[in-house]
């Protein structure tokens, strides 16, 4: 009998083990939540081993694991955005493709010296913005007179950068807004804006060497169904107000925005032309960890609090497994619009992140097991904020576990 009770008791311990090492995840259905994503379970359940961060489902299938290119970004772990444009010279965090090209003119734009203040703090890859809703592009495009080419500076950023983080050992990744106020196609001709956009992909991946990621922004300005009333979607505070809540929108977004973006087609070229690169596509702060499909990774901009997360979502009828990188910026003073800190540097703004901030938000991503991207603006003489230097010199995000 004593033979027996202490069986059982092993069986139960041995439960009790086995149940603190797996958390339990579900195929999600996504509402909004004050604290960012919130989720309903929901379908099949799906469980993660703490041990190993596999997961399988509750039936024994196969474990759902990242891909060999998923794995490879999120070793990567900590990254740096760099907001540099035309807005960078205007005082302006969001502009219509009106700025002229003759006040972009820095002395000199010190790529070096980004990828050394990166590369110091433990930053192991960059995301550059190559195109934000003005439209300006920091390359030298052959598909619009509204680029660097252009103006008195000339030269192609996104070259000299790709250099910098070769030389210093550094990914690059690339940001690239869907939304285009400068294109008269973006409005009068969806199909035509669309090949544009695949032709200034492709000069992105075909002329500057291995592209770790690129980032869309922009997306939801094609959806124009699914919110509450007609004004102006823009901005921190606003995309709140007009936003309809819950799986409805969400879908909405995700079906007539893929469409009228041909956003299959372009991820597929994507994936041509370079099969690693790892996909983002941005739902803005109101959606933070939301997929809107095909991509191989989720955004959570400004997502540095974000509570809870998960890798395991459904795609054509499948699980499949899509890391998170949260996006915040150093810069803690905005404006009406981004009253939560700016991502483009304005001369008045000399607010900065405390080391103990960063700490925690890499403190909370690493529980996440996501990837952090904190955002530097480089002043209008193309160097970084004293402020920002000074932060990341106390940081060293390689010690971060």
């Amino acid at each position: 009998m004593k033979k027996i009770i202490c069986y059982v008791q092993l069986l139960i311990l041995t439960a009790c083990i086995f149940t603190q090492q797996i958390n339990k995840v579900y195929s999600l259905n996504p509402v909004r939540g004050e604290e960012g994503i919130m989720v309903n379970a929901k379908a099949t359940t799906y469980y993660i081993n703490s041990q190993t961060g596999n997961a399988f489902a509750g039936n024994g299938d196969k474990a759902i694991i990242p891909t060999p290119a998923q794995e490879a970004f999120m070793k990567l772990k900590h990254g740096m955005f760099i907001h540099f444009g035309i807005n960078t010279f205007n005082d302006k965090e969001w502009s219509y493709g009106d700025l002229p090209l003759s006040s972009f003119n820095p002395d000199s734009v010190s790529t070096d010296q980004w990828c050394r203040v990166a590369k110091k703090a433990g930053i192991n890859y960059l995301i550059f913005t190559t195109k934000h809703v003005d439209g300006f592009c920091n390359w030298k495009t052959g598909f619009t007179d509204y680029c660097v080419s252009n103006t008195p500076y000339k030269k192609d950023i996104v070259a000299r950068l790709a250099q910098s983080c070769k030389k210093y050992g550094l990914k690059l990744g690339l940001y690239y807004c869907l939304w285009d106020e400068n294109q008269v196609s973006f409005k009068k001709d969806e199909r035509a804006y669309n090949e544009y956009v695949r032709n200034q992909i492709t000069e992105l991946l075909t002329n500057y060497g291995d592209i770790a990621c690129l980032w869309f922004d922009g997306f939801w300005k094609r959806q124009q169904s699914g919110w509450k009333k007609k004004e102006v979607k823009e901005g921190e505070e606003i995309l709140k107000n007009v936003y309809i809540d819950g799986e409805n929108f969400i879908n909405a977004w995700r079906r007539e925005g893929a469409y009228r973006l041909e956003w299959d087609r372009l991820y597929l070229m994507i994936k041509r032309l370079q099969p690693d690169c790892i996909v983002f596509n941005n739902t803005t702060t109101a959606y933070k960890g939301i997929p809107l499909f095909p991509v191989d990774a989720r955004p959570a901009e400004k997502g540095a609090n974000l509570i809870s997360d998960s890798t395991i979502w459904n795609w054509l009828g499948k699980p499949v497994y899509l890391p998170l990188q949260i996006e915040t910026t150093l810069s803690q003073k905005g404006d009406k619009l981004f009253p939560n800190g700016n991502w483009f540097w304005h001369e008045w703004d000399h607010s900065v992140a405390t080391r103990e901030q960063v700490n925690d938000w890499a403190s909370n991503a690493n529980r996440l097991n996501a990837n952090l991207v904190i955002n530097v603006g480089p002043m209008s003489d193309g160097k970084l904020r004293p402020e920002d230097i000074e932060l990341l010199s106390t940081v060293n995000f390689a010690r971060t576990p």
